[in-house]
């Protein structure tokens, strides 16, 4: 089996320690820091919340349709 992406995470420390050796003594593994982006969804972090868009993606597509300058449009038919 080969796994290419995976996260994990605790707000115990020591958990998130423990399963790291778990998992390294296994797989080789690579570490990095906070995560901001994964699987194209961008994660923003802050105490107590965390916050999961696709902005940078939808980017991508709007361009490739020659949409960038598009004006956003309410779901129920009326503009914002």
């Amino acid at each position: 089996m080969y796994v290419y992406d995976i996260i994990f995470g605790s707000n115990e420390e020591a958990m998130s320690q423990s399963f790291a050796l778990v998992m390294q003594k296994e797989f080789e593994m690579s570490f990095l820091r906070e995560l901001t982006y994964f699987l194209g969804l961008q994660i923003q972090q802050n105490e107590g919340s965390i916050f999961l868009s696709q902005t940078k993606y939808l980017k991508k597509i709007l361009k490739k349709y020659g949409m960038e300058d598009s004006k956003p449009v309410h779901p129920y038919g009326y503009r914002m």
